[in-house]
């Protein structure tokens, strides 16, 4: 692994005009990065402390970049204090992972705070993010005995299951969490990185530690600070030379009638350095007007402090979009909300807008949701169509206002089979901040009654969140998951050798996490009754006796629970890694099907036809109790639907015997036979029953598509 940075002036964004001395700015604009030129810079800066402090704030308002680097490695090499106040704004300046740790633990102050405010409010790097973690771990240990601030390793968790990333990130952040989860002995974390990322080598992340993060703590800086500047440019991007290219012994370009190597070789050189990816430019001819030059391809490119510096009012309009997504993505927010006011409400920017409300949302920005609200004139109008998570936060300041939301989104909830809108329901209660708890809640009872992709999102957020929660890393509902993939395809006889393989695996560890369970539950009781068995009448204390010594085999069953509860935590994360694979194997199994099956029928069209069928809502009414009438042989036909659908087809026909308001809504009349309705189950299945006055008579469930030839045979 290549720990040592790549750091050229050309990694570190070009700076802007700040208001630092014009000597110091000229020379930070035009140096190589290495030791003599940070010790120049120090030579600059402010004598006074109050002067340098600010100096540093400035580079942090104006997301300088170069200048934050320079005037900070300046002071901290010659032992000058640089405050760790400077982190939640700075941090998005920090050009590469060592930089972050070497400099946060050289600030002065209580670091863990501010440290973990840089992570949580700017999306950096990953690399970066899982330094800054380490390195609040490191500080915790040495200052606080170890006690860690609350987040740090629920933020740890949730980037552990990231899967999809750019490779050099994931395999630092991938050394870096390992290393965090042994410096803390979190199991939860170790637990998750191997579901995801596979076994650790141990020994590796013992080298890892050894050789690379002790280099956040140490004096010596060589490994960041080279000697002499290096000839290195810049790594991943295509450079475009900033001046043409002249042979040393051909006429100058500049006419002067001498030969290049005598004229403005030199000049060309110091310039040639300077070269961006425009052609022709150097990068701080393009930093001065950086929308200019903007494509689609930079603009996917350009990191946090580079976009702070774009103006919105001056990025093409084709490139908009990108733009306020690219900024939501940084969590920077506060700038989108700022881009969006100067740009003007636009009815071709709302789709984004609404994007962006909710990406606030899930970040807990409700301040900045307020704000982006302003930009839409038309607010009551558009506030139907928020996230069920924006409209909750909204609502966050306000109590009365929030619970009867809660009822209102509950409501809507019980008025309909649509899958995507229960999943964002429940998503949308569980991001909020303030019911991470009830939305685990309100989660699980979706799980039987969604698609099958809404279901697996649903489950990989109750995980994500309970690590938030800082529970443990599996969930009960886990069993729903389990069942709704183990019978999904059972209507087919061909299923893949992988599917079927998963499926036996995963019942396999069904059986080894539920045998822990009755084990440990058992060692549980035991120790509970000796514990009552052993525990005398209360007595007055006697002050020379002793206290009692424990009992040896009372000892040993709780050492057994605890031995069992690491295997259980083992057990569970294998089992979610399986279920994985079984999602996967399924995922893959019905895109051969789709690719194999012919065309489908346009949905819009086959919904159309289905309307045609139908007679209006009837007259709301008060229904009474029925009893249910099933046809011959419809628990047998149930066997051929997808279980989560049969399941919810049932629920349905209880809620409408019950006489349930709710459960009448959407149910339809067929023209052909007025005396038959239709309730819609999920987006592709149907109910047909009959009502009478003492019961309800079920007719069937059918496929939508073949609804219109199943109406033919009840005429």
């Amino acid at each position: 692994m290549d720990d040592k940075p790549n750091l050229t002036p050309d990694n570190l964004a070009a700076a802007p005009v700040a208001v630092m001395p014009a000597e110091m700015r000229q020379f930070i604009d035009h140096a190589r990065f290495h030791k003599g030129t940070v010790l120049r810079v120090a030579e600059m800066l402010p004598a006074e402390a109050p002067a340098l402090d600010e100096l540093i704030a400035e580079t942090v308002r104006q997301a300088d970049q170069m200048g934050f680097v320079f005037v900070v490695m300046a002071a901290l090499v010659t032992g000058r204090p640089v405050s760790v106040r400077h982190l939640p704004r700075g941090g998005i300046l920090m050009p590469n992972w060592l930089f972050m740790g070497w400099i946060a633990w050289h600030m002065t102050g209580e670091l863990p705070e501010p440290l973990l405010a840089a992570v949580q409010e700017t999306k950096l790097p990953l690399d970066v993010d899982a330094a800054a973690l380490y390195v609040i771990a490191a500080w915790c240990q040495k200052h606080r005995g170890g006690v860690l601030p609350d987040g740090v390793l629920a933020t740890a968790r949730a980037m552990a299951r990231r899967d999809k990333m750019d490779k050099p990130h994931q395999i630092l952040m991938i050394a870096m969490l390992r290393a965090l989860a042994v410096l803390t002995g979190d199991a939860a974390l170790s637990a998750i990185l191997q579901q995801h990322h596979g076994a650790p080598n141990l020994a590796g992340v013992k080298k890892f530690t050894a050789e690379s993060l002790e280099q956040f703590f140490g004096d010596v800086v060589a490994g960041i600070l080279p000697d002499a500047p290096v000839n290195t440019l810049v790594a991943g991007t295509t450079m475009r030379r900033a001046v043409a290219k002249v042979g040393r012994n051909e006429p100058c370009p500049c006419g002067s009638g001498k030969k290049y190597k005598h004229c403005c070789i030199a000049k060309d050189e110091d310039r040639l350095y300077h070269s961006s990816d425009v052609a022709g430019q150097t990068r701080e001819e393009v930093a001065a007007s950086p929308e200019q030059h903007l494509t689609m391809a930079r603009l996917d490119k350009t990191m946090p402090a580079e976009m702070l510096r774009l103006d919105p009012v001056k990025v093409p309009e084709e490139l908009l979009d990108m733009y306020f997504m690219r900024l939501a993505a940084m969590n920077l927010f506060e700038r989108a909300a700022e881009g969006f006011e100067r740009r003007g409400f636009s009815e071709g920017l709302v789709e984004t807008w609404l994007a962006v409300m909710h990406l606030a949302a899930r970040a807990g920005r409700n301040n900045d949701i307020v704000r982006l609200m302003a930009w839409n004139p038309d607010v009551p109008g558009v506030e139907t169509e928020l996230h069920p998570g924006v409209r909750l936060a909204l609502a966050q300041n306000d109590p009365p206002r929030f619970v009867k939301l809660l009822e209102e989104l509950s409501l809507a909830a019980l008025q309909t089979e649509d899958s995507e809108t229960l999943q964002k329901i429940a998503y949308g209660v569980m991001e909020n901040t303030q019911t991470k708890a009830l939305g685990i809640l309100v989660s699980r009872s979706m799980l039987p009654v969604v698609e099958q992709t809404e279901a697996s999102f649903l489950f990989e957020q109750i995980l994500e969140t309970r690590d938030k929660l800082n529970l443990s890393p599996d969930d009960p509902s886990g069993e729903i998951i389990d069942q709704m993939f183990s019978h999904a395809g059972d209507d087919h006889k061909k299923d893949t050798a992988a599917l079927h393989r998963a499926r036996q695996n995963l019942d396999a560890k069904a059986q080894e996490v539920q045998q822990l369970k009755e084990s440990m539950a058992q060692l549980q009781k035991e120790i509970t009754r000796r514990e009552k068995h052993r525990t005398a009448p209360a007595q007055p204390a006697r002050a020379a006796e002793p206290p009692m010594a424990e009992d040896p085999a009372l000892k040993e069953l709780r050492e057994k629970v605890e031995t069992l509860k690491v295997e259980l935590k083992e057990r569970h994360n294998e089992r979610n890694e399986i279920r994985r694979e079984l999602q996967k194997a399924h995922s893959d199994l019905e895109t051969l099907r789709q690719n194999a099956a012919p065309p489908a029928e346009d949905e819009a069209e086959t919904a159309d036809r289905e309307e045609e069928l139908l007679l209006p809502q009837d007259a709301p009414e008060v229904h009474p109790v029925r009893v249910i009438e099933f046809p011959r042989g419809f628990q047998q036909a149930l066997a051929g639907f997808p279980r989560h659908m049969a399941r919810a087809a049932v629920i349905m026909a209880g809620r409408l015997a019950g006489g349930e308001p709710a459960a009448f809504v959407g149910a339809l009349r067929l023209k052909a036979t007025p005396n038959v309705m239709r309730q819609r189950i999920g987006s592709d299945y149907r109910l047909l029953f009959r009502l009478h006055p003492d019961h309800l008579q079920v007719i069937d469930l059918v496929n939508r598509k073949d609804l219109d030839r199943r109406i033919k045979t009840l005429v």
